[in-house]
């Protein structure tokens, strides 16, 4: 019979990996039991302990299991009166429960190994099944779209974004904002100068990005100008602003800001004003509107306006402050006169290198 040869070959502690298998599903039948003495009686009680060294490799818990299993049959051991110093073991009627304890031993051993090995090698195959998940979802999780304009051009840029603000972009100024905004925000970058009026959402806070200055706000206008080595200065039109510089990873407020209210913010330094809202109305309409402005600063406006270089020859014209407004679209000879005539300085202008000279 198939299941005493199997019973043999555990007792002998010869059992392959797949016999192992069967003699675990055998010893849930209640008649193992009558079975493996029958097969221990025909081997006259005596049971084979020749096993190699991987078969005695039990782990520390093996072990704890096999002394549970053979205490009750160790204390039945009746130790009687030596004979010439040599002791005489007398072996209680459960004499084969020693023998049928170890084999049983043997074959869990070689179960657990084998179990050990066969979960080891699901949980490689759980791990390389949860990497492969992982790797499909990362692959899955589509990377932020952005949508970027850039106006090269003197004249304003109208920017439309998808939760309905709009936004006046200027010369040489660059917009940034992800095509689709997330849940809970909506935040866009810029490079220039700009006339924000956002669509009021309490949900999702409007912040403007400009270098390390953040610009937060629900539903309000006002302009951010942050250009190339110049401060980074914004005024507020309508509603409330808050700005805060960006240090690391903390947000340090710089003001929270009502309409005629504007900040500039240069080499971490603060400066709070008022301002005229007209002032940024008439900047968004493409108007060039000068209050109290010094001639340095009214001269960089021009130069980034018209693409020219400006060469001043007596420089202390540049600190005179001055008040004017022109229609951005007039040409350079023309807006210069206009200058020239309300600071008094002469001037001349070379087309071919465009360039002008203040005398």
């Amino acid at each position: 019979m198939k299941e005493k040869e199997l019973i043999r070959k555990m007792l002998s502690g010869t059992l392959n990996a797949e016999e192992q298998q069967q003699i675990s599903h055998m010893m849930d039948d209640p008649d193992f039991r009558e079975l493996f003495d029958a097969v221990l009686d025909q081997q006259g009680g005596e049971l084979d302990m020749t096993v190699n060294d991987q078969s005695l490799a039990f782990t520390s818990e093996k072990l704890q299991v096999f002394h549970q299993l053979t205490h009750q049959a160790s204390s039945d051991i009746v130790m009687e009166s030596p004979v010439e110093d040599i002791p005489v073991v007398k072996l209680s009627p459960w004499k084969r429960l020693l023998p049928y304890a170890a084999a049983i031993m043997v074959a869990i051993g070689g179960l657990l190994v084998w179990w050990s090995g066969a979960n080891e090698k699901q949980r490689l195959m759980a791990a390389q099944e949860l990497n492969k998940k992982n790797e499909q979802l990362v692959a899955a999780a589509p990377a932020v779209q952005y949508t970027e304009h850039y106006n090269p051009k003197s004249r304003r840029l109208r920017v439309k974004l998808p939760d309905g603000s709009s936004i006046t972009l200027g010369s040489k100024s660059r917009l940034k904002y992800p095509a689709t905004f997330a849940v809970n925000k909506r935040d866009v970058y810029l490079e220039g100068e700009a006339f924000f009026e956002v669509t009021k959402d309490a949900a999702k806070p409007f912040v403007v990005y400009t270098g390390n200055v953040r610009t937060l706000v629900l539903g309000t206008s006002f302009k951010v100008s942050a250009l190339p080595n110049t401060s980074v200065e914004v005024a507020v039109v309508t509603g409330k602003v808050q700005v805060s510089y960006h240090n690391g990873n903390t947000d340090n407020n710089l003001a929270t800001m009502l309409p005629g209210e504007k900040i500039t913010w240069e080499h971490n330094q603060l400066a709070r004003l008022k301002f005229d809202p007209r002032d940024v109305l008439a900047w968004k309409n493409e108007q060039m509107v000068f209050r109290k402005q010094t001639l340095k600063n009214i001269l960089d406006v021009f130069q980034r306006h018209y693409g020219v270089h400006i060469s001043v020859i007596n420089k202390g014209f540049l600190t005179e402050r001055i008040s004017l407004s022109m229609d951005e679209k007039m040409p350079l000879e023309k807006a210069m006169n206009v200058l020239a005539g309300t600071a008094g300085f002469e001037h001349a202008i070379d087309s071919l290198s465009r360039t002008v000279i203040i005398k």
